[in-house]
């Protein structure tokens, strides 16, 4: 996997943990270059750093929307006060639905994981 299908597509399932792992990465990156690209460049350069990480969040936040079996559509409802965020909030913080979906495989499935050969 490269950084672009990590932080930018919106295609796939990621569980809650790895969705929040890379969730703080891109929100300390993107800050860090971002106050980088002000000091040296203006506010320009920091508001597209901005635009990156709502970019990349949304993309992120899609995944894990895929991974409780729903549509990364479902960010539009952000759009509504108060409710939007609250709502949202509990969609992402469900558990996966376990096995494969529309989305993809189930990307907490290991099964194979610790499996020993004792026939040796």
């Amino acid at each position: 996997m490269n950084i672009y299908s990590r932080y930018f597509s919106r295609s796939g399932r990621i569980p809650k943990g790895i969705w929040f792992a890379r969730m703080l990465v891109a929100a300390v990156c993107t800050t860090a270059f971002g106050m980088l690209a002000e000091a040296l460049m203006g506010p320009v350069a920091a508001a597209i750093a901005a635009a990156v990480f709502l970019v990349s969040a949304a993309a992120i936040s899609a995944q894990r929307l895929h991974d409780t079996g729903d549509s990364g559509s479902w960010l539009l409802v952000l759009l509504l006060p108060v409710v939007g965020p609250i709502w949202l909030i509990l969609k992402l913080m469900r558990r996966g639905i376990p096995g494969p979906n529309r989305y993809g495989a189930d990307p907490g499935n290991r099964l194979d994981y610790l499996k020993v050969d004792t026939s040796k």
